[in-house]
């Protein structure tokens, strides 16, 4: 899996659209997704309890490439929370989930890729 940003951040307000490449296993080329049978879900897990806020499927974007979306919609985005440091501190963000996706691939297996910081804005 890559990530082309430093932080993992949810807006709140709008519709949120992320692509991640899914790689196999010590490689990394982009792993190459069977349409129809590999399948790939999101859970987003509150760090202070662990409870699961939000579980969506992710769409195959280009199989070939590697290439799954995740969308979080404004109004899903609207339900979650957001934490903030103090006034002094310029009010910075702070981490309130983590993000797994459960990846279930003809071509590598079942694993789970982990985004272990999501901040909402």
């Amino acid at each position: 899996m890559s990530c082309d940003v430093a932080r993992f951040t949810i807006t709140k307000g709008l519709d949120n659209n992320f692509v991640f490449t899914i790689k196999a296993d010590g490689s990394t080329l982009p792993m190459e997704i069977v349409a129809g049978s590999d399948t790939f879900t999101a859970k987003l897990v509150s760090l202070s309890s662990g409870s699961i806020a939000l579980t969506k499927d992710l769409t195959i974007v280009n199989a070939v490439g590697g290439k799954v979306s995740l969308t979080i919609t404004s109004a899903e985005a609207a339900s979650l929370t957001s934490d903030k440091g103090s006034k002094v501190d310029r009010y910075y963000l702070l981490p309130t989930y983590k993000l797994l996706l459960d990846c279930r691939t003809t071509n590598n297996g079942n694993f789970i890729a982990k985004v272990p910081e999501v901040y909402v804005d």
